[in-house]
C-alpha cells in the first residue's frame, strides 16, 4: 500500500465528513462550558455509561456568538434555567472537520423541551429513590417545638433573602425574642450541594443548642434550584435530627429538599412569618386557657359560697318545723345509736362547711394580696414571663393597699 501524508489523510476524512447530512440531532451531557469575551460558547459534550458512570464518548462543540446571543436567552426562558455544566441536552449540530483542530460540532439549535423533561425525570427518580429508602417522611415525623427560639440558619451571608428573614423575625410587632445563628453556605452554583451538607454537619456538632434549622435562598433564576434537587442533599436533610424549614424563594416549583423538609415555605420572609405565627398561636392558647381557668375558678367559688350560705342559714335556723314535730313524736322511740349517728352526721357536715368557708376565703384574690403577694399586669393581662416585655414597657403592679406603675429598664431571661 502506498503511504500518504497526514494532510492527505485529513483531507480524506474531511471529504468523507462533508458528504454526511447537513445536521444531526444529538443527545449529550454538557461536561464543560466556557464563554469567551467575544460571546462564543465552547462546550465539551460527553456520553456516560449509566451503570458505571464512565465516559463512552466525548466531543467539542461551539455555539458561535451570533447564534448564542439569540439561542441562550430563548433556552433559558423556555427551560426555566440557562445552559450549565451537568445538564443533559438535545442539540442540533453540523459536523465539521479541520486538519489542525480535528472534529468539531457547530451547534445550530437546542430543544429546551428535552432538557425540561430530563430534569423532571431525574427529579422524579430522586423522589422515588428516597421513598424506596424509607427516608422521605423522617424529618416530617419530628415534633415541632412549641416555641422554637434558637434557629440555626443556612444561607449565603450576603443574600437579600437572609436579610429579609432577619428583619421580619427580629422586628415582629409582638416583640417575640429569637436567637439566630448563621451557618454560611453557597446556596447556588457548582459547590452549593456540598456546601449546604457541610453546614448541616456543623449544626449537628452543636445539636443541643438549636430548636430547628432554616434553609434559606432568596431570589434568583430557576437554575439556582438545581442543588436542592440533588439526591445527596435531600438524603442528608431527610434524616437530620432537627426539624428543617425551607424558604428557598421560588413560587412555581417545589424542590426535592422541600419535599423531605419538615415544613416548606415559599420565601425566607414566609419562613420568618411561620415562626412568628407559632408564638402567636401559643399565646392565643394560653390566653384561652387562662380565661377558662378564671371562669372555672369564679364559677366554683360562687357555687361554694352559695352552698355555704344556704347550709349555714339552714343550721342557724335549726331543724325545720316539720322535721322537728316528727322528731318530737318519735324521739322517745328512736334507738340510742340512731340518735348518736344523726348527731355525728350533723357535726361532720358542719365541719365540712367550715372547711369550705376557709378554702373560699383563702382563694379570694384580695386575701392573697393581704398576705404580701402582688399581681403584675402588662397591657391589662397578668404578666407570666419576662419574654413578654422589653425595655421601656410600662407595668402595673397590684398590692394590698394600692398599685404601682413602673417601667422596664433591665431584662433577664432564662431561655
Amino acid at each position: 500500500m502506498t503511504p500518504i501524508s497526514l494532510l492527505d489523510l485529513q483531507k480524506i476524512i474531511g471529504q468523507t465528513i462533508d458528504a454526511l447530512p447537513d445536521t444531526y440531532w444529538v443527545v449529550a451531557e454538557i461536561n464543560e462550558l466556557k464563554l469567551s469575551q467575544a460571546q462564543h460558547c465552547y462546550l465539551e459534550l460527553v456520553q456516560r455509561n449509566q451503570a458505571q458512570q464512565s465516559l463512552e464518548a466525548k466531543a467539542n462543540a461551539t455555539i458561535w456568538a451570533n447564534v448564542y446571543r439569540s439561542l441562550a436567552p430563548y433556552f433559558a426562558d423556555a427551560a426555566g434555567r440557562p445552559l450549565a455544566e451537568g445538564m443533559k441536552v438535545l442539540l442540533r449540530v453540523a459536523v465539521q472537520y479541520h486538519a489542525l483542530y480535528g472534529l468539531q460540532l457547530n451547534v445550530i439549535d437546542i430543544d429546551p423541551a428535552y432538557t425540561v423533561g430530563e430534569v423532571e425525570l431525574q427529579r422524579q427518580q430522586t423522589l422515588a429513590r428516597l421513598q424506596a429508602e424509607g427516608v422521605m417522611e423522617m424529618n416530617k415525623a419530628l415534633p415541632l417545638p412549641l416555641l422554637p427560639q434558637r434557629i440555626a440558619v443556612i444561607s449565603s451571608e450576603n443574600a437579600a433573602g437572609y436579610d429579609d428573614f432577619l428583619q421580619q423575625l427580629h422586628h415582629n410587632p409582638a416583640g417575640y425574642r429569637f436567637c439566630t445563628t448563621l451557618f454560611a453556605a453557597n446556596v447556588q452554583g457548582k459547590n452549593a450541594e456540598q456546601s449546604i451538607i457541610a453546614a448541616l454537619g456543623s449544626i449537628y456538632e452543636q445539636l443541643p443548642q438549636f430548636d430547628l434549622v432554616a434553609i434559606l435562598r432568596g431570589g434568583g433564576s430557576q437554575s439556582d434550584l438545581s442543588c436542592f434537587d440533588a439526591y445527596e442533599l435531600a438524603y442528608h436533610a431527610a434524616q437530620f435530627p432537627l426539624p428543617i424549614i425551607t424558604g428557598i424563594g421560588h413560587t412555581k416549583d417545589t424542590s426535592v429538599t422541600d419535599c423531605v423538609a419538615h415544613t416548606m415555605l415559599k420565601t425566607p420572609t414566609a419562613a420568618a412569618e411561620f415562626l412568628i405565627q407559632l408564638f402567636e398561636d401559643q399565646e392565643d392558647n394560653l390566653s384561652a386557657y387562662r380565661q377558662q381557668l378564671t371562669d372555672a375558678w369564679e364559677q366554683t367559688t360562687a357555687s361554694h359560697k352559695a352552698r355555704l350560705q344556704q347550709l349555714l342559714l339552714t343550721l342557724n335556723r335549726g331543724i325545720s318545723t316539720t322535721w322537728s314535730r316528727q322528731y318530737a313524736k318519735t324521739n322517745d322511740y328512736l334507738p340510742q345509736r340512731l340518735r348518736t349517728a344523726a348527731a355525728q352526721a350533723i357535726a361532720r357536715e358542719r365541719n365540712r362547711l367550715q372547711q369550705l368557708q376557709t378554702k373560699t376565703h383563702l382563694l379570694d384574690p384580695q386575701n392573697i394580696l393581704q398576705r404580701g403577694y402582688s399581681i403584675t399586669l402588662y397591657k391589662g393581662k397578668p404578666l407570666c414571663s419576662a419574654g413578654q416585655v422589653q425595655a421601656g414597657d410600662q407595668l402595673r403592679t397590684l398590692l394590698k393597699d394600692g398599685e404601682v406603675i413602673s417601667n422596664v429598664k433591665l431584662l433577664t431571661y432564662n431561655l
